[in-house]
């Protein structure tokens, strides 16, 4: 004799509305990154158009008094630029790595004078009428700090320690 074994709704119901949730959390996750990546995207495309970049090696978002999108590239000259967007009026100025000091040597500056546990942040931007790199860690103690470099000269304008 056969038995018939009676299909479980509530076990199918609460697999179903597992798999339903899962999707939604991917799908709210990316949707939120998105709006960074639809910004690092034009910035990169308006930097390979003013610059005539051939790579991107670089961006960062800089958001003090004013915001800059800055990209990092070779030109097809292969010269190393900063390609620096203003955010609000979309104004760009490009800038020669050899004119200043590179992401790398302002973190390496961070590195030997404030041994720092982790570097957070390291973004360049324009302060006033000079760009500079402003770069934020966490001390060996966990406290925050900010410091702030001249791009041009990589002399040190700012630092605001133990937050």
């Amino acid at each position: 004799m056969r038995h018939h074994r009676r299909f479980d709704w509530a076990k199918f119901l609460f697999i179903g509305g597992l798999i339903v949730l899962i999707i939604a959390a991917i799908g709210i996750y990316a949707k939120s990154l998105s709006p960074y990546q639809q910004l690092r995207d034009q910035a990169e495309k308006i930097a390979t158009n003013r610059a005539d970049l051939k790579t991107v090696n670089g961006f960062w978002w800089y958001n003090r008094d004013k915001s800059y999108l800055t990209v990092a590239g070779q030109t097809k000259k292969n010269q190393s630029v900063y390609v620096a967007i203003q955010k609000k009026t979309g104004k760009v100025t490009i800038l020669n790595q050899k004119s200043g000091i590179t992401r790398q040597k302002a973190i390496q500056q961070v590195t030997q004078t404030s041994a720092p546990k982790k570097i957070l942040n390291a973004s360049l931007g324009k302060r006033g009428s000079e760009f500079v790199w402003d770069i934020g860690y966490l001390s060996k103690s966990g406290k925050l700090n900010y410091v702030t470099y001249s791009f041009r000269s990589g002399e040190q304008l700012n630092a605001i320690k133990n937050l």
